[in-house]
């Protein structure tokens, strides 16, 4: 199973999802199972996109979740700025990512082109807001919810991986909306 996850580094809510989504996984059976892709998202533009530049040097490291973890306590829970290079690299070091590949993509644009994928990708989807998740490419939440709501919703795509949209509607309204899709 893979979840597509949209998310700000510098967002409350974001962060908030982070932990619940973790403690979901965590309890849930087959939280083994599952693979977690990180799209930025900026709620403020521009305020963390080097932020999110950063990350994406990390990830080519290796390194990106502990980078967004240290990124994202240090800049929801202790108020650092997220717009500081000095914050910027101090938290990459500390993640392990290079000291100097970190200074040279704060002086240039590299991986900029990654953010605004990720962003074009959440404007074609459709949500205007962080977070939102995607789960196995069909099956939307958004906003920050209980870790209830995520193992409900991980069970559920569990449970229905092989239905086709059509199938899933009939099973859950018995058909009775046609085709209209709404999926109730």
């Amino acid at each position: 199973m893979i979840i597509d996850i949209w998310a700000d580094l510098a967002h409350l809510d974001s962060y908030l999802a982070k932990v619940a989504l973790e403690s979901a996984l965590a309890e849930w059976e087959h939280g083994d199972e599952v693979e977690i892709l990180w799209h930025a998202y900026q709620v403020e533009r521009p305020k963390t996109y080097d932020a999110h530049r950063v990350v994406a040097l990390a990830a080519a490291a290796g390194r990106a979740d502990q980078l967004r973890e240290l990124m994202m306590k240090a800049f929801v829970t202790e108020q650092e700025s997220p717009t500081d290079p000095a914050v910027l690299l101090r938290l990459a070091i500390e993640a392990g990512v290079d000291a100097a590949d970190t200074e040279r993509i704060l002086g240039n644009d590299e991986y900029g082109y990654d953010v605004r994928v990720d962003e074009a990708t959440a404007a074609q989807i459709g949500f205007g807001a962080a977070p939102y998740l995607v789960i196995d490419r069909k099956y939307g939440v958004g906003g920050p919810q209980p870790s209830g709501v995520y193992m409900n919703a991980l069970q559920y795509a569990h449970d229905h991986v092989d239905e086709t949209p059509e199938e899933r509607g009939a099973s859950v309204c018995g058909g009775a909306c046609g085709s209209c899709g709404c999926g109730a």
